[in-house]
């Protein structure tokens, strides 16, 4: 998940104690003259708090009901933008690799986010930040209610459509993701990251001509992310354009010689290929193993292509044994095309990508 929602706060008019008003009214005047005084330089979490603090203060007095409007509207401001700082801080703490640090600071976010809707429903802000935390959290059903609260209230927002479509991805929601993606694009034609998220859909619902056209726009868009060559080759591959997908991987390394996935992509084309011309059995093991290199020997698809790569060396053996740990790795929903290869590599045949388009191609040779 990503994009939260910068605040910006909403200055409202309060009425400071004019002559006459009791004595109660001149310390909460004073007190809501002083909370508004700190947002104006407030930066950090003892600022925020300090703001908090004083409308806490202040809500103990005794309040006209536009100063308890008004005192709520501020405490919200003050608990969404102290949320904002705990999640800046946890980001810092995963970038050093401390992860049950910015566990803890993220659910600090989570909190301030609440008590900052809590004190203003219509927020939309904390309500956009509360979604992302709830996602973070794995709280899928509360984060899409979120979101969508959001797009109620801030239709013309971008980032609400879009992070209610990654929520969708996640929960296997195709269709809806696409049509939030669809929106989001809408209103920022230029979103590199739903281009690129729209066509991860399309590619699950196996629409690789369109994911085609998305990856190559992303692409038009940052001609100098690897991700988003990998990302076409691997359509090209599904279409059957090898050449292309070849040309697309080349690329990615060129781009970033330590992205594991492009070598990985790369391999498996040169291994897995129907088409003899476009597999090498000596670059495409070179390939598999820098992916693992780079990538970790944990990942079952990176163990996957290696596996692959070595039958396409005729080393049976090795990749027996290389497939069988993917296959500990890999998820329930993973195991049986990581079973047939096993099979495959048992009777000492490689593995060949077969499409509606090259089903029969090559098939003596396959076996």
């Amino acid at each position: 998940m990503r994009r939260f929602a910068c605040s910006i706060f909403v200055v409202f008019a309060f009425v400071i104690a004019s002559p006459g008003v009791g004595l109660g009214q001149q310390d909460t005047a004073g007190l809501l003259a002083s909370a508004y005084q700190k947002t104006q330089t407030a930066k950090t979490v003892t600022d925020y708090t300090a703001v908090i603090d004083l409308c806490q203060q202040a809500e103990g007095t005794n309040l006209t009901p536009a100063q308890t409007t008004y005192v709520r509207q501020l405490a919200s401001w003050a608990y969404n933008r102290r949320g904002e700082a705990y999640v800046d801080q946890a980001a810092t703490a995963l970038e050093s690799g401390n992860k049950s640090q910015a566990a803890g600071l993220d659910a600090k976010a989570l909190d301030n986010f609440e008590k900052a809707v809590a004190n203003d429903e219509t927020r939309w802000k904390a309500i956009h930040n509360r979604g992302v935390s709830y996602a973070l959290a794995g709280k899928y059903d509360k984060s899409i209610a979120d979101f969508s609260r959001v797009i109620e209230l801030r239709p013309d927002y971008p980032n609400g459509w879009f992070n209610r479509a990654e929520i969708r991805y996640e929960l296997g929601h195709f269709e809806q993701a696409i049509s939030d993606y669809t929106k989001t694009l809408d209103l920022n034609p230029n979103d590199f990251g739903a281009f690129t998220s729209r066509g991860h859909t399309y590619f699950r619902l196996r629409k690789f001509t369109e994911a085609l056209a998305d990856y190559t726009t992303a692409i038009e868009l940052d001609e100098s992310n690897a991700e988003a060559y990998t990302n076409r080759g691997d359509a090209h591959q599904k279409l059957e354009q090898w050449k292309e997908a070849a040309s697309d991987f080349r690329r990615a390394v060129e781009l970033d010689p330590e992205l594991p996935r492009a070598y990985a992509s790369a391999a498996w084309l040169m291994a897995t290929c129907p088409d003899k011309q476009f597999r090498n059995a000596d670059l495409g093991l070179q390939a598999a193993k820098r992916a693992i290199e780079l990538g970790g020997a944990e990942s079952f698809e990176l163990l996957d292509t290696l596996a692959a790569a070595e039958a396409n060396s005729n080393r049976f053996d090795d990749a027996i044994a290389t497939v069988s740990k993917a296959i500990k790795l890999a998820p329930a929903d993973a195991s049986g095309p990581l079973a047939e290869r096993l099979e495959l590599y048992s009777s000492e045949r490689p593995y060949r990508q077969q499409y509606a388009q090259t089903a029969q191609l090559e098939t003596s040779e396959q076996r």
